[in-house]
């Protein structure tokens, strides 16, 4: 018997340790790029993004590695939820040192360079050129 195809997109990434053992640039790039694409359409640069934030970012980042870690949780140091946030954060940390976006308040606000990469051709291209440029040297 013959299973049927997904149209489901495989995540790039393999659950929580997939990211977490991903390259941090990597991932904040491919963050980036799936979180703010879909805001070019409105006019950016928008504080009232529709990804309120950090809870916005972790539930991005869970669905590049194709987990969920839900809405709410009474336990934020338990698993996935406290690698999800932390890894969140990182990647907010690389965007800013990237000044592609900042946080504002508890927003995540894309910035000019930022809106410049959405709106490329190639806008993970863009992202991980903007990204190469602050990653240390090894």
């Amino acid at each position: 018997m013959r299973m049927p195809l997904s149209d489901a997109p495989v995540p790039p990434y393999d659950g929580p340790r997939g990211i977490l053992h991903a390259d941090r640039h990597e991932v904040a790039a491919r963050l980036f790029v799936a979180t703010f694409l879909k805001q070019k359409a409105s006019r950016l640069p928008r504080v009232d993004v529709e990804i309120p934030g950090l809870s916005g970012l972790q539930g991005e980042l869970a669905e590049l590695g194709g987990y969920s870690v839900g809405s709410f949780t009474l336990f934020a140091n338990k698993q996935p939820w406290a690698i999800t946030t932390q890894l969140a954060l990182e990647c907010v940390l690389i965007w800013e040192r990237a000044s592609i976006a900042a946080r504002y308040g508890d927003k995540i606000v894309v910035l000019e360079p930022g809106m410049r990469i959405l709106v490329s051709s190639e806008p993970s291209a863009a992202a991980d050129r903007a990204i190469a440029r602050v990653r240390p040297a090894e």
